[in-house]
């Protein structure tokens, strides 16, 4: 009969503990089912056993809500982009970065630099890649600057590999070939 009592009074004395603060109970849940918080990010992607891809940044969260999954990069990402043989074939930087996996759309925004391996760097405070049609755009301004030109355009559209570039409203000069 004494453990009776005495679990009775452990389970009055939960429950009391309990008592309203089911709202921090409920908060604390969906923060901790919905959310990962991930450090020191090194993601590889490869393709027919070659690297494509390398992406860094120190702290991503994964959004894990069922109709809106996202990876964010909040404390900036630095991507390599790799050619067939293996080489690095450009590089992009940002203070912020979000993919969201059901669009095939990632966004990279505040001090946006892309530079390839052959001298060529885009500069803007936006862009956005698009996996499905593999384009990358923005209408934002952006800088390209080659070893012979420098280039300024409110808007763009390219090819991921930037090797067929379409500018909105240009202004820069151009070296043209006869």
């Amino acid at each position: 009969m004494r453990n009776i009592l005495t679990l009775i009074t452990l389970a009055i004395l939960f429950l009391q503990s309990c008592a309203g603060k089911e709202e921090q109970v409920e908060t604390f849940s969906k923060e901790a089912v919905y959310l990962e918080t991930i450090n020191d990010v090194d993601m590889l992607y490869s393709d027919s056993a070659l690297i494509r891809v390398r992406i860094r940044g120190p702290v991503m969260l994964r959004h894990l809500v069922s109709d809106d999954p996202r990876q964010e990069f909040i404390k900036g990402i630095k991507v390599d982009f790799f050619n067939a043989t293996g080489g690095l074939a450009g590089t992009l930087t940002a203070k912020y970065a979000v993919r969201y996996e059901y669009k095939g759309l990632t966004l990279v925004r505040d001090s946006v630099v892309w530079k390839s391996v052959d001298g060529k760097k885009l500069e803007s405070p936006e862009l956005t890649w698009n996996e499905r049609d593999q384009q990358v755009s923005t209408n934002r301004f952006v800088v390209v600057t080659t070893l012979k030109d420098t280039i300024r355009s409110h808007g763009f559209t390219a090819n991921q590999d930037f090797s067929n570039i379409r500018f909105s409203a240009v202004d820069g000069s151009l070296e043209v070939k006869q």
